[in-house]
């Protein structure tokens, strides 16, 4: 089912984007670190996490940097794999601010003993996309983690095969997401980055 957007303040308003109008604060049920914001399908199992963090030195490269936050996030008894990585585009970002994406998938180790817990996802498809602020010393991280568990993808939806351009409803929608984030995501305070200046457009 397509959902509507919102457009939504993130860390008081010093950044601004539209999410997906059921998505739900996550803050409003539970502590999140002050460098994170999280929003959760309320009907469902995906989420957004959005992330300021210091600026990745080593690697170099932004490519590297890419792959190094997206391991950083993949917990380290989940096997991994990156189907592709690409540029994005995010109109309200200053010129030539280096934006990379990646379309990759963890997944659980078997259950031991037979003791599969209850809404363990069969494998998540993680949507990330990595936002290089250099003049603010700060990598801005967008992800759209989207589990799949069994008995709740859509009946018409067959096998998942990035490869092949199978990406399945719900894959589908988190691009939907990802890509309507792109569109609006706007730094509107830069001294939310410790002070840190806007670059010259």
């Amino acid at each position: 089912m397509t959902e509507a957007f919102k457009h939504t303040e993130l860390f008081g308003g010093a950044i601004t984007a539209n999410l997906p109008a059921g998505y739900a604060d996550v803050s409003n049920i539970r502590e999140v670190p002050d460098h994170q914001e999280i929003y959760l399908d309320a009907s469902g199992f995906s989420s957004i996490v959005i992330e300021i963090a210091e600026r990745v030195t080593e690697p170099h490269t932004d490519d590297e940097a890419l792959i190094f936050h997206f391991e950083d996030i993949v917990d380290e008894q989940d096997s991994s794999r990156i189907s592709r990585t690409d540029i994005a585009n995010l109109p309200h970002l200053t010129p030539n601010t280096p934006c990379l994406t990646l379309l990759a998938t963890t997944t659980p180790p078997p259950a031991t003993n037979g003791n599969t817990r209850a809404l363990t996802p069969t494998f998540v498809a993680i949507l990330l996309t990595l936002i290089r602020l250099e003049p603010q010393s700060t990598d801005l991280i967008v992800t759209v983690n989207i589990p799949h568990i069994p008995g709740h993808q859509e009946p018409t939806d067959g096998p998942v095969n990035f490869e092949e351009d199978k990406f399945g409803s719900l894959v589908q929608e988190g691009v939907r997401v990802r890509n309507e984030v792109w569109r609006t995501l706007e730094v509107k305070d830069w001294g939310l980055f410790d002070g840190g200046k806007e670059d010259e457009v």
